[in-house]
């Protein structure tokens, strides 16, 4: 086909409707925003789906990714209330919600955000203690947060999450660490066997206690049937006088030997002649008491 003045016309003109639509027609996927500029300044922010600009006036300059992203956990160097030094790594997480915001106003907004990480790390560790650091790190990751959110949404970003990861100290304060803590576990176990100690002196007192109030139950009981004896042997003497008493004895003696002749091996049995005297005397006193009350 012969190029003519028309057919290069047309040419021209398919050529430059492809150029308009290509330059007019952006499609933004989900995870980016793009930022637009209009003769060189800033006009408006694309979010993800299909969007038209004008060609030749309008440029994307940006192509901002609005995914979470983390700083790398670099260790910060800090003082604590009680003079230590130590090294802190943070995990701080961001992502950005202003793309605007982020690309006009910071340079590079990671640096940015890492100058201000070191300042309110030193700034708030120095004000606690190195237990406190080491008891509290919740607590202090929430006041950190809170510090740089205040920062962070002058530059469009949305900090989701800051965690201390760790905390180092150096060789000497190590050392003396170790040794406080060695010296707590002595004490810890001093304690403990003193407690130890005391429970069983008490445990032991309590059955000493235990064993003399028994022992004086066992007295008492003993005196009561002592003294009810006693007793006993006094009403019997104050009712029958000092006959009654013989008869009693004479009784005892009677049986003894009635126990004595029962035994397998006596064959004969010897006794005293008192005691035969008595124990006829007794015999006879049975036998009138028997008599009499017949």
């Amino acid at each position: 086909m012969d190029l003519t003045f028309s057919n290069i016309v047309f040419l021209v003109f398919v050529a430059l409707v492809v150029l308009t639509l290509k330059l007019g027609v952006k499609i933004v996927p989900q995870s980016e925003n793009w930022l637009v500029e209009r003769l060189g300044k800033f006009n408006r922010k694309l979010e993800a789906g299909l969007h038209l600009i004008l060609p030749f006036f309008e440029t994307v300059r940006y192509k901002v990714p609005i995914q979470e992203r983390q700083l790398p956990p670099k260790p910060i160097n800090a003082i604590t209330l009680d003079n230590v030094t130590i090294s802190v790594s943070l995990a701080v997480l961001y992502r950005i919600v202003d793309a605007s915001k982020t690309m006009y106003r910071i340079a590079n907004v990671d640096d940015a955000i890492m100058t201000i990480v070191n300042g309110t790390v030193r700034s708030v560790i120095g004000k606690t203690d190195l237990d406190g650091v080491q008891s509290n790190r919740r607590q202090l990751s929430d006041e950190i947060e809170q510090d740089l959110r205040i920062v962070s949404e002058e530059w469009g970003i949305l900090l989701t999450r800051v965690e201390i990861l760790e905390v180092d100290v150096d060789p000497e304060t190590k050392q003396a660490m170790q040794l406080q803590l060695n010296a707590e576990r002595n004490r810890r176990a001093l304690v403990r066997e003193a407690e130890g100690k005391k429970q069983a002196t008490e445990l032991d007192a309590d059955a000493q206690l235990y064993a003399a109030h028994k022992q004086a139950e066992a007295m008492k009981i003993r005196a009561d049937a002592e003294a009810y004896s006693v007793k006993a042997v006094s009403q019997a003497i104050a009712a029958g006088g000092a006959s009654a008493v013989e008869f009693e004895i004479k009784k005892i003696q009677a049986q003894a030997v009635q126990d004595l002749a029962k035994g397998n091996n006596a064959k004969i049995v010897l006794l005293p002649t008192d005691v035969v005297s008595s124990l006829g005397g007794s015999l006879g006193q049975l036998a009138q008491r028997w008599s009499g009350k017949d």
